[in-house]
């Protein structure tokens, strides 16, 4: 077994990943074909090809043709339950994935209550066929920050629901942490975590905002902390974890190339990462070619490989219980899994 084995094999935890991003094309064609949804493509090589990631106005018309061919709850149902397969081919027990729910009230004027019973249907099947399971984290899209309201009253809501957290999404150079720090306090007050996006498309300036103004659990990407050794020192002190999606960051042009992104900088700087694929379908990139990517481009070892998976555990938002045990199910599986390595 080489590292590619290893890789696939693993244990794994994902902390950074979009439900809507995450819909593979066959499903959307199902679901399009159900609803009488017209697509801009009609068959499922050609909408393969439209999933592929060129810019920002095309990423949104993405997420809008996605969410426009959801209308029942079992077409919610059916996301959730095709995520938890997905989830199982790759050998991810346990996931918090990132759903901005307002948009879906929005466009398909559904109640959150809804929504969200169609998505845990599809969830609790998932984890009985395929031993998955996850959290949602509901997320406030920045370029609408009249929703934060909404979202922060649904995401308290849903606690009892499946909701770990609050999120924040969307465009940072435009819209900075201030607009709904007002917004995180109160989440914070009630006892939510925080699990906001910065320091991806914008530089460490907005990483430092929103450790002021937002004080998150960890940071979705945050690789652009590299810029500034302060920041980097404070990270690795505190160990705030840092979700970090290379293939992502290269398609999005955050970065030109694998070998000029920083992740192994940051691994060697002794920061806390983990590594997700973000929007799968959307790059080209499910977790196990995320850890391909550590092995081929980032010079990962076994060893390495096996603390990425810890570090998911460690950065994720499970109780102290599960996360010691989940710990030491992972570790006992490392040990036989090393046994075959070449």
């Amino acid at each position: 077994m080489n590292l590619h084995d290893f890789a696939r094999l693993m244990p794994k935890v994902e902390l950074h990943i979009h439900l809507e991003g995450a819909i593979r094309p066959t499903t959307l064609l199902a679901l399009a074909r159900r609803n009488g949804r017209a697509l801009p493509v009609e068959d499922e090589a050609g909408l393969a090809e439209f999933y592929r990631f060129r810019d920002f106005p095309h990423f949104e018309e993405i997420y809008g043709t996605i969410i426009g061919c959801l209308s029942t709850p079992a077409d919610y149902e059916l996301i959730a339950y095709e995520f938890g397969r997905g989830c199982a081919e790759q050998n991810i027990r346990y996931a918090e994935v990132t759903f901005t729910i307002a948009s879906h009230i929005r466009r398909n004027s559904l109640p959150w209550q809804t929504i969200l019973a169609g998505l845990n249907a599809g969830r609790a099947a998932a984890r009985s066929d395929f031993g998955a399971d996850w959290g949602w984290i509901f997320d406030i899209d920045r370029n609408r920050p009249e929703t934060q309201e909404q979202v922060l009253g649904i995401a308290l809501a849903a606690r009892e629901h499946g909701v770990v957290a609050l999120g924040l999404a969307g465009d940072e150079g435009r819209y900075p942490a201030s607009v709904v720090a007002e917004t995180f306090r109160r989440a914070k007050e009630a006892g939510l975590p925080r699990v906001p996006h910065a320091g991806e498309l914008a530089g460490p300036e907005r990483i430092w905002e929103a450790i002021r103004l937002l004080t998150p659990a960890r940071l979705e990407h945050g690789v652009r902390s590299i810029e500034d050794p302060t920041l980097i020192a404070y990270l690795q002190e505190r160990q705030l974890p840092l979700d970090v999606c290379p293939t992502s960051n290269i398609r999005l042009g955050v970065y030109p190339s694998y070998a000029d992104h920083p992740l192994r900088r940051l691994w060697d700087a002794g920061l806390l990462l983990t590594v997700n694929s973000d929007d799968p379908p959307m790059f080209g990139a499910d977790l196990v070619h995320e850890y391909e990517v550590l092995v081929d481009h980032f010079g990962f070892t076994a060893d390495e490989l096996e603390q990425v998976s810890l570090n998911g555990i460690r950065a994720s938002l499970l109780p102290a219980p599960v996360k010691a045990r989940m710990e030491t199910e992972f570790r006992a599986e490392f040990v036989t899994l090393r046994q075959s390595l070449t």
